[in-house]
């Protein structure tokens, strides 16, 4: 049977296409199917082995997916902001055909389970990824890489506008002099610790300012930034898309949480603190970046995720 990948044909986050990576590195080598997470209720094509994973979704009113589509749910999070209308009926149902869920976070498990629904804790799938599929293994690590630190910060009041969610706009526009101010005294934190590291700083971001042409740029892209995160001596950002690849790669990270309380943010960390050093730019200042070490708590999530990938689609 066809194998598929979930992709992201309306998404300027490379995190994402850092998932799709990973997602197509544990199928092995062949051709695969890209779904669009957005769009699989259209799929009419012949019947596909699905590995979804991800952050679900924008329009849930697209959910359930197609009946051609035979899924794998592993590193399943569903957005707080429409689990109700992912957990319709119809959505109970076909979880529950599927059952056990592996989710990404403790938030969805905790959520599928009080749906009656059977879960399980399975991380992310991108903590299977390797240093050597990007750099070799003799590549040196030079300098600290400052990726998308603190950008969720600032309200994206240009987004809710453009989707006409003019009441999350208008909420947003009262309190961004307030967010505006908080992000400007982080930033001035971090600006201090990085002014007193004896290593070049490298900075970049998890989200492209300007639309690539199609999939296959995405992922180019998305694989640039992963060598940049495999050559970095320590990683410092607010993504968990960079933060558990950064873990997968054998780099020290530092996730800094400033502006993250929010329970759309804060539900997707749940179950992975444990994987890397989190704080606040407040406590910047007592960190030695000499005492930071690659964490191996993510082994045995990754020993699951292949099990449970090579049972599935049948791999050798």
């Amino acid at each position: 049977m066809p194998k598929g990948t979930i992709t992201y044909t309306h998404s300027t986050n490379l995190g994402d296409y850092i998932q799709t990576i990973a997602a197509a590195q544990l199928l092995g080598p062949g051709q695969f199917t890209h779904l669009d997470r957005e769009s699989l209720h259209l799929y009419d094509g012949p019947d596909l082995q699905l590995l979804v994973n991800g952050w679900f979704m924008q329009n849930p009113s697209h959910w359930p997916p197609a009946k051609a589509i035979s899924p794998l749910f592993l590193s399943f999070h569903i957005n707080p902001t429409v689990a109700d209308q992912m957990l319709s009926p119809a959505g109970r149902a076909y979880l529950k055909k599927y059952q056990p869920i592996g989710c990404r976070d403790e938030y969805t498990r905790r959520l599928l389970e009080r749906h009656q629904i059977q879960a399980y804790l399975s991380a992310c799938v991108t903590l299977t990824l390797k240093r050597s599929s990007f750099v070799s293994n003799e590549t040196p690590r030079k300098g600290i890489l400052v990726l998308s630190a603190l950008e969720r910060m600032i309200p994206n009041t240009q987004e809710l506008w453009e989707q006409k969610k003019i009441f999350p706009w208008a909420v947003q526009q009262f309190k961004a002099p307030l967010k505006h101010l908080k992000a400007k005294q982080a930033n001035e934190r971090l600006q201090t610790f990085l002014s007193e590291q004896n290593r070049p700083i490298n900075r970049a971001s998890q989200i492209l300012k300007t639309p690539l042409q199609n999939t296959e740029d995405y992922l180019v892209a998305a694989r640039q930034q992963l060598e940049k995160i495999a050559c970095a001596e320590v990683v410092i950002t607010s993504r968990i898309h960079t933060a558990l690849p950064a873990v997968a790669l054998g780099t020290p990270v530092i996730f800094l949480n400033d502006g993250l309380e929010h329970p759309n943010q804060a539900s997707r960390l749940e179950g992975l603190l444990d994987l890397f050093p989190v704080c606040n730019t407040k406590a910047l200042a007592q960190i030695n970046l000499e005492n930071l070490i690659p964490s191996d708590k993510h082994h045995p999530f990754v020993r699951l995720i292949i099990k449970k990938t090579t049972t599935f689609f049948n791999l050798k």
